[in-house]
């Protein structure tokens, strides 16, 4: 199946849900049908990988994130939250290296470009050239020295750690009902594709505490006038 087709496919089944769009992310509540027609998509994508003898943790990763497949959120909260990497693990460390050091360059490359090209800053065209030589130079040098751990790991402590760039990501918070027990779980979420939670509360409102019962309304209604909710029935 061709990629444009697994987005066109996905696209139609999402056309009917709510989307909620914060802070650049977009989080779809699916009923347990689209859930549905959702996991009936990744399996054919997973199918057709194996197939072709792609190896994939994730076979879906391109085209959605997948928040619960397996019990519904009742509740959920978007915030945002501190997002960082750490690997100590020795031999995942080691192999993780060459990928960090090929995300650092790229990211570097493209972050100098949009601040060559950032108006407000009036660089030069002589500028931007010193600017992307100093790069490269830099990038050279850090390829040298992260060859020369690599051939000689013993003799280093490596990690990997991103916790002093200290981003925030959108995040999900959400509680989900699992054999008569509530369960809170959290997972940040993705820019690049949609977030799919699988949402279902059907609790009388006689039963809901104040909190929970405008939540549910925040999330289902559309808000009009300031104070006035709205759902079609």
């Amino acid at each position: 199946m061709l990629a444009i087709d697994i987005h066109k496919k996905l696209t139609q089944i999402l056309q009917n849900s709510r989307a909620i769009d914060y802070n650049g992310i977009t989080l779809y509540l699916l009923g347990t049908t689209e859930l549905q027609e959702v996991l009936a998509l990744e399996l054919s994508v997973r199918a057709d990988n194996i197939d072709n003898g792609i190896k994939k943790k994730n076979h879906f990763y391109d085209y959605a994130k997948i928040i619960n497949p397996e019990y519904p959120a009742f509740k959920y909260t978007l915030s945002m939250k501190h997002k960082k990497k750490e690997i100590f693990d020795p031999a995942k460390v080691q192999k993780a290296l060459p990928a960090e050091y090929e995300i650092w360059k790229n990211k570097s490359r493209v972050e100098l470009e949009k601040e060559i090209k950032d108006e407000e800053n009036a660089i030069t065209d002589s500028q931007a050239k010193i600017l992307r030589e100093k790069l490269e130079k830099e990038i050279e040098q850090s390829k040298y020295f992260i060859d020369k751990v690599r051939e000689n790991y013993h003799d280093y402590d490596v990690v990997i750690s991103t916790f002093e760039e200290y981003t925030y990501y959108p995040a999900l918070y959400y509680v989900m009902e699992q054999k008569g027990k509530n369960k809170a779980s959290d997972t940040h979420l993705r820019k690049d594709v949609p977030n799919l939670l699988w949402y279902e509360d059907n609790r009388p409102y006689s039963e809901l505490r104040s909190n929970d019962r405008m939540s549910r309304i925040i999330q289902t209604f559309d808000r009009f006038c300031g104070s006035i909710y709205v759902k079609k029935k």
